[in-house]
Order: structure tokens, then sequence, then C-alpha cells
């Protein structure tokens, strides 16, 4: 119903100009209504909790999850740390009867903690380490106050004459839900306050400024507020929500406002050019929110949770955003920008007419090569997509010098490696037998990147085996390839129903699943959206007009990303299915504005100097402030926010060149019959 409603009010024409009278007290009373659930939506969402054991990004169906299940039924939760005790100074230090006996003593005393269901000695010959693997007991999974107990304890009690390294995946889940939580309160703030500056700056005027993000901030406030009631909680993805929501916002409110100032500098009185300058653009805007929703929507085909919940959610929030708009922004400019400088708008004025004729000149001269280029990339870039990696591994969501990145280094010169995966044998296999056991290990201690192995192999009383393995460091796709070496091995030699598990090869094999998932829904996302340009602009020709400035950034995005060596991650997969719902909002005003001028008869040159008049300063305002303001999430401390936020102001940076140089450079040859 709301996808329906969006298309018909883009189709349908803008009606006459018949306003009713307002006033401020009716424009205040309607603001101070609209705070009262917003405020409280926000006080629900104060301290949400945070997804510790990143169970949303985790596949609760997949063959890995049930599989887990079952070494779960029979052996018990795959939950290891691995503690490190280095005797100081490091390279120096020697482990004496001193060390030793501290060392015993912190065994006993772990061995005793609530929540730890074992604690063994790992195999190490050393003159200066010694290393302990405990067994965590996480009825229904709840780790983490298990490891901050374990934490609190190794803090309070090791050896004062060693340094403890304490590394695992369930440490490091619970070390990323810490930053998960600091992130979020760093970033959004760090983004408005960007926007807030730049706008300020451009507009110098309070007014149309909070004109511009009250309808997302009171979108962001309730779609938190919904997530919240829903028993959601902050995880790796959802923790860019926020930003990608004011971003959204703020690139539709600058048309907005534009919109406004142009009726201003025509004369129009201020409450009939609030309201102008929303009905005016109710068709761009209406196709605009669609399309975002729906390149929103289409992360919900994923397997992974928190993508699903992140396209659902952010989809919500544009919605939100778009509904508040059409009555939030006129009240606000007409509340606190009535009185807008006449210097303001006039050199609004000046600045579009220089802007339009100096463009639309330039680019007269300059279309054949423009789009001869544009040629170019886009076959260079699709030729280096196939050189594109996928890997993930959760340690690098996390800065290089960060403690826990630090430890697991120590640990891992230690015993070679960190994390811990499983061979599941069941009892009916032709390996149960002990001596075909022996060799089927002995095989995949041979497979690289396999470190050790874990133990000796374990037998339950349901009959099945257990055998486990110490993994080197490496990404999702090196051990998802080796994941997969180890059961094409134990089918070639008759027994098919052998699995690797364990808490490794459900992240390894769901961050792969992911990544590839997003790519597939980008895919799918432009498909859908060449079929709303179809159906919005009525025209086949003006679809694949509207679909070029919106693939080519996503070319060559992840052509730079080839270029540069750099794997394709969780956050660097989903940016073009995000930024899809954000880079569509430009393409369709300018492609709107032109369209309507070719049917006012005049020629491609001259629309396309008077739609850089309308519309090219806002996109030009809109582009450079979105790239600023994403550009600011390269403070972050997670990669996922730093590379998506760099990625983010790339790609607008691409579609903005797109829109405003080829884009118009291929409008100026199509035959005036489209335009009718």
């Amino acid at each position: 119903m709301l996808a329906r409603g969006m298309l018909e009010g883009f189709r349908r024409d803008v009606p006459p100009m018949t306003f009713a009278p307002h006033t401020r007290p009716r424009d205040l009373a309607g603001v101070l209504l609209l705070l009262v659930p917003t405020l409280w939506l926000l006080w629900v969402q104060v301290g949400v909790a945070v997804d510790v054991e990143n169970k949303a990004l985790k596949s609760p169906h997949s063959a890995e999850a049930l599989a887990l299940e079952r070494r779960v039924e029979q052996f018990g939760r795959d939950i290891t740390l691995l503690a490190a005790f280095h005797a100081v100074p490091d390279g120096s230090g020697v482990w004496t009867e001193v060390e030793e006996r501290g060392l015993v003593q912190v065994e006993r005393e772990l061995a005793g903690l609530d929540g730890v269901g074992a604690v063994e000695r790992w195999p190490l010959e050393s003159h200066d380490s010694r290393v302990l693997a405990v067994s965590l007991d996480a009825p229904g999974g709840d780790f983490a106050p298990v490891v901050e107990r374990v934490e609190a304890l190794l803090a309070a009690h090791a050896p004062a004459t060693t340094r403890v390294s304490l590394t695992g995946l369930p440490v490091g889940e619970v070390v990323i839900a810490r930053e998960v939580r600091a992130e979020q309160g760093r970033i959004l703030p760090l983004v408005v306050g960007a926007f807030v500056v730049l706008l300020g700056l451009y507009y110098r005027h309070a007014g149309l400024v909070l004109a511009i993000l009250a309808p997302p901030s009171i979108a962001i406030a309730w779609t938190g507020g919904i997530a919240a009631l829903l028993g959601r909680e902050l995880d790796p993805v959802s923790v860019m929500l926020q930003p990608v929501l004011i971003t959204v916002g703020v690139a539709a409110g600058v048309h907005w406002i534009e919109a406004y100032l142009d009726e201003l500098r025509r004369g129009m009185g201020a409450e009939r050019a609030a309201e102008f300058a929303v009905v005016s653009l109710r068709r761009p805007a209406s196709l605009a929110a669609l399309t975002t929703v729906v390149g929103f929507l289409s992360l919900s085909f994923n397997s992974i949770p928190a993508v699903i919940d992140f396209g659902v959610f952010a989809a919500l929030g544009v919605a939100l955003t778009y509904a508040i708009a059409p009555w939030l922004t006129p009240a606000v400019l007409r509340l606190f920008a009535r009185h807008v400088p006449a210097e303001l708008v006039r050199r609004h004025g000046e600045l579009t007419g220089t802007l339009g004729l100096r463009a639309a000149e330039w680019l007269g001269r300059r279309a054949l090569a423009i789009r001869a280029c544009a040629v170019l990339i886009a076959l260079a870039g699709l030729a280096l997509w196939p050189s594109l990696k996928v890997d993930n591994d959760p340690q690098t969501l996390l800065p290089k010098e960060h403690s826990f990145r630090r430890a697991t280094a120590r640990v891992v010169r230690e015993i070679g490696g960190s994390d811990v995966f499983d061979v599941l044998v069941p009892g009916t296999s032709p390996l149960a037998e002990p001596a075909a056991l022996a060799l089927f290990a002995a095989h995949v201690l041979e497979l690289d990147p396999v470190a050790a192995a874990a133990g000796p192999a374990q037998h339950s009383k349901g009959g099945d085996w257990l055998l486990r393995f110490l993994l080197a460091p490496s990404g999702s796709t090196q051990r998802t390839e080796l994941f997969e070496r180890v059961e094409a091995q134990a089918a070639a030699l008759g027994a098919p129903d052998v699995r690797v598990t364990g808490v490794a090869v459900q992240v390894a094999r769901d961050s792969d699943r992911l990544v590839r998932s997003a790519l597939l829904g980008t895919l799918a996302s432009l498909g859908v959206l060449f079929a709303l340009f179809w159906a919005g602009f009525r025209s086949l020709r003006y679809a694949w007009l509207a679909m070029i400035p919106n693939a080519l950034p996503c070319i060559i995005v992840y052509a730079l990303l080839a270029v540069l060596g750099r794997p394709l991650s969780v956050a660097t997969a989903m940016i073009s299915s995000v930024l899809l719902g954000l880079i569509v909002d430009d393409t369709i005003h300018l492609l709107h504005r032109y369209r309507e001028l070719r049917r006012e008869g005049l020629d491609g040159l001259a629309a396309i100097e008077r739609v850089f008049q309308h519309s090219g300063r806002a996109i030009l305002i809109t582009s450079v402030v979105l790239g600023l303001g994403f550009s600011v999430g390269l403070f972050g401390e997670l990669t996922t926010t730093v590379e998506f936020c760099g990625l983010a102001a790339v790609t607008i940076a691409v579609a903005f060149l797109c829109d405003l140089l080829l884009l118009p450079a291929i409008l100026v040859e199509v035959p005036e019959a489209e335009h009718g």
C-alpha cells in the first residue's frame, strides 16, 4: 500500500495552488504534539542492549547452525578462551617457580568460577610463557558474563611477574560489542555536527538548517524506538543505521529548501513558498522515496538477521522521513524561516544563473568526450571485478593497535593460532573406527591454515567423535576453503556425513554468505529500480537513463577495491545496496525537471541550462554536504564504520559527477519525441 501510494503520488500532476491559511500557533501546536511520541520513543531506546554474542550476524537456519546444535547436544558448547601468561620483562623473562605457583593458583580459581567448564594446560615448550585453554559452560550461549568474570579474575589474581594475553572468538565478540556501543556514541554526533556546520556555513540561517534536519531526526527517533520495542539489539551493522537515515533526510531536505528559496526569489510570500516548495516536488520526491525504500529492502533477502534488520528499519526510517516532511518542513519554515535575509535570497539567485549558464556551455562542447570516457571507465571497472576477493575476519573490525588484537598476536606467536574448529564424526560413520579416525586427523593437520591439534579426540555417550584443531590467523575465504577441503576429504573416504563445526566455522561461512548475498541483493535492487523508473517516468528510455548514473558508481567503487587489493567485507559489500537508495534522489530530480522543460519546448542544451539553474545547485550542495558528512566517519574506531563511510563518500562523489556531467552529456542526444 505504501509503495502504491508513493507511485501514485509521483504520477499525479501537481494540483492548483489552493492553500488554507496557516497560523504560527497552529504550526507550533502541531510540532509540540509530534514531539510527545518522539520524546517517548527516545526514552524507550535509552540503554538499548548490545548483541554481545553477535547472534544477529549468524544465520540461524544454516547447515553450520544445525551442525553446531548437534555438537552442543553431544559435547557441550564450543566456547574456548586462550589465556597466555608471559614472564616479564618481554623477551628476556624466565618462567620460574614463582610464576608456576601463581599460575597453579589461577587455574584453581578459574576452575571454580561460575560458568567455567574446564581449564587445561596447552602443550607448550617455552622458557618464558604458559597457555591455558579455558572452556566455558554457558547455558543458552550467553557467554558474555562468563568472559567478563574471567577477565576480572585474571586482572586481579594473575602472577604479578607475568603479563596476561586473553583471546579467542568469545573474547573477540565481547570486545567488539563494547566497541559497537562506544561507536554509536561517537559517529552519530560527528555526522550530525558536520551537517549542522556545513549547512550553516552555506545557508547562514538556523531556521533553514532546522527545516532540513527536523524530519530525519524525528524519523530516527521513531525508528530506533520501534526497534527497541521489538527487542532489537545493537550490532556492528545496525550502528550505521542512524547516520544513513540522517543522510537520506538531508539529501531530500536540501531539495525542498532550495525550492523554497527559489519561490522567495520570485516574490512569493513565505507561507505560500513553504507550501509550494513541497507540493512542486511531490512527484520526484515520491519516486525518490519509493526507490530508496526498495534499495534498502533489497537487503532483506539476505540470510543474516543483522542485515535483514538493517534493510527493514532503514526502509521504515526513509518512509517515515518522507511521510513527516511534507507537513513538518513547511511548518518549520513558517515558524523559524519566515524572514530569510534578502541578501541570502539574492545571492541564491545569482549563483543559480551563473552555475547553469557556464555549466551548459562547457558541457555542450565536451558531451561526446564525456560519454566516451564513461564507457571506457565502465568497461575497465567491470574487467576488474573478477579480481575481487571476499574476506572477513571479525578481528579486523577493530583497529590494528587495539589491545585485543595485540593480545591475540602474542598468543599466536606462542601456539600458532587463537581460534579452534571441530570436526564432528557421527558414530555410524566409517571414520568412527579409531585407526581411520587417527589417519583422517593426521590428514587434516597437513592442511593450511591448520596450526595444530587442539587436544585429544573426544567420544560422546551418543557414539559421535569430535576432533579439535587450532586455526592459524586467516580470513574467512581461506577458512571456508579449508572447511570445504576437510568435508570433501571425508566424503572421498566414504563419510559424507562428517561435518566441520564450531563458532569459527559458523562465523567464516556466514561472513562469506553475507557478502555474496549482499552483492546479489545489489543486482536485484538494480532490476527493481529499473522497473520503478520505467513505471514512474512511463518511458523505457528514461528508465535506462536513470540507471546509468546509479549503476556506474557501483561499478567504480568495487573496481577501486580491486585496484587497492582490499577484499569485500560486510561493510563494503553492503555499500552499493545502501547508497543506491541515496544517490537515486538527485537523478530523479534532475530527470524530472529536464523532462518538464523539454515538454515546454526547450531544446536539449537550453533545457540542461535551466536544469542546472533549478536543480544543479541542490545536487551540488547535497553531494558536498553528504560527502563531507560521511567523511567524518573516517574518525570512527570500527573498521566497518571507517570502510563504510569512506566508500560512501567516494560513491557520492562519483554519483555527483555522473549526474552533473555524464547524464546531461547523454540527454543532449535524446530525441525530442521522447519527452512528450
